[in-house]
């Protein structure tokens, strides 16, 4: 049958000399069926078109999906001490915690091959992924050699080129600026018990042992618990934040300060000599110290009185915990833009000499009165009073240099 819309046919059954116009009635009365199949026929293909398509999508996400999988893994990764942007460098390979092989890049020439590699050593820390090497320190010899621009003849190999010998000078303040705890904070100490009504009083030798504690406050609060405990007449138990604490320190913070601005307290040898060297010298110059930060300002005020403007402090409660805790040394360190191993500490006390080893710094102690038969193991330096120390000789060699490879 021809399809319906292009040619009519006789209904079955129908003799060929039907009259015309019978024809055309019976085409008029049959076309209905026809074309409801069309119609059907049409929305059939419409679906199954969809469904190929939809077929070819999923089987295409599919083949992208395996293609990506056996991708070989990338990461971005940046060789240490160079300036480039990151790369994309392939895993050599990627070990299992506990394996004794090591993960690799190319990065990773300063590993060795096997077994673990602490980040931390004495001699290099490990920060933002880098390894810095911290050298170590030259010595006299070493040190004038290289000045001179004429290589050592030490095994460091050291060269003149390219030399900086500027540095970090940082000093304590009681016992290493002035002689202050016997003749100035003791005093002060007594006197404000006094003032306040507490029965007690701090004998020379009893203060040396409570020297052993950083801190005024932390001091009473140790005398009034181990020492003396019948002597602290208030209910709530003695605490560096107890409020009758505080009020003793801060009457005893304000005689201290009359002492020193009348100029009763000395200042040891050799520490004006040292500063006015060190700026002359290009270094940077400050204290640290675990006293009322007013009290200390009032020392420099009135000992340095021509560098105090440039000498920044470090003092009291800055910082949640004292010496022997490096804290303090490592803020004074961030604060003036100073790597610790480039500072050079002038330490009185073993607290303050252990403070600034564990800082990574240079120590030289100055012993006071009342530190002479300290144990002051670590210092790299131990003499009677500044005035034994040459600048040049001792402070600046102990500044770390380069090595030849």
């Amino acid at each position: 049958m021809a399809p319906v819309g292009m040619y009519v046919t006789a209904a079955p059954g129908a003799p060929p000399s039907v009259p015309s116009a019978l024809r055309a009635l019976t085409a008029v009365q049959q076309p209905a069926a026809p074309q409801v199949a069309i119609l059907d026929t049409t929305a059939g293909s419409v679906a199954g078109f969809a469904s190929v398509c939809g077929l070819l999508v999923a089987v295409g996400a599919a083949a992208r999906r395996s293609v990506t999988g056996r991708r070989q893994r990338t990461s971005r990764v940046q060789l240490n001490g160079m300036n480039r942007a990151p790369f994309k460098e392939p895993y050599i390979f990627r070990a299992k915690p506990g394996d004794k092989y090591s993960y690799r890049t190319c990065q990773d020439f300063l590993q060795p091959e096997f077994g673990v590699w602490p980040p931390e050593a004495p001699d290099r820390v490990v920060k933002y992924g880098q390894v810095h090497f911290k050298g170590n320190p030259s010595g006299k010899k070493e040190f004038f050699a290289k000045k001179e621009g004429v290589k050592g003849n030490s095994e460091n190999g050291v060269s003149g080129a390219g030399m900086d010998s500027r540095g970090c000078l940082l000093l304590d303040c009681d016992g290493t600026i002035v002689e202050t705890e016997r003749d100035g904070h003791r005093v002060a100490f007594n006197q404000a018990f006094k003032e306040l009504g507490y029965d007690c009083e701090w004998e020379v030798g009893l203060y040396g042992e409570l020297l052993t504690t950083g801190g005024g406050k932390e001091r009473m609060t140790r005398y009034f618990t181990d020492y003396n405990p019948e002597a602290w007449p208030h209910d709530e138990p003695p605490a560096k934040d107890n409020a009758k604490i505080v009020e003793l320190h801060e009457l005893k913070t304000k005689i201290f300060m009359d002492i020193v601005r009348a100029g009763k307290l000395p200042l040891r040898e050799g520490i004006e000599d040292l500063v006015t060297s060190a700026f002359a010298n290009g270094w940077k110059v400050g204290v640290c110290s675990t006293s009322n930060e007013q009290a200390v300002k009032a020392v420099v005020e009135t000992y340095l009185p021509e560098f105090a403007a440039q000498i920044p402090i470090f003092a009291g409660d800055i910082v949640s915990k004292k010496k022997p805790d490096p804290e303090i040394y490592n803020l004074a360190a961030k604060e003036m833009g100073v790597a610790p191993m480039r500072c050079v500490v002038l330490e009185d006390a073993s607290i303050g000499c252990r403070a600034a080893k564990a800082a990574g710094m240079q120590v030289i102690v100055t012993k006071s009165i009342y530190t002479e038969d300290e144990d002051f193991t670590g210092a790299d330096l131990v003499v009677g009073s500044a005035q034994e120390v040459d600048f040049e000789e001792d402070v600046m060699a102990m500044l770390p240099v380069l090595q030849e490879l």
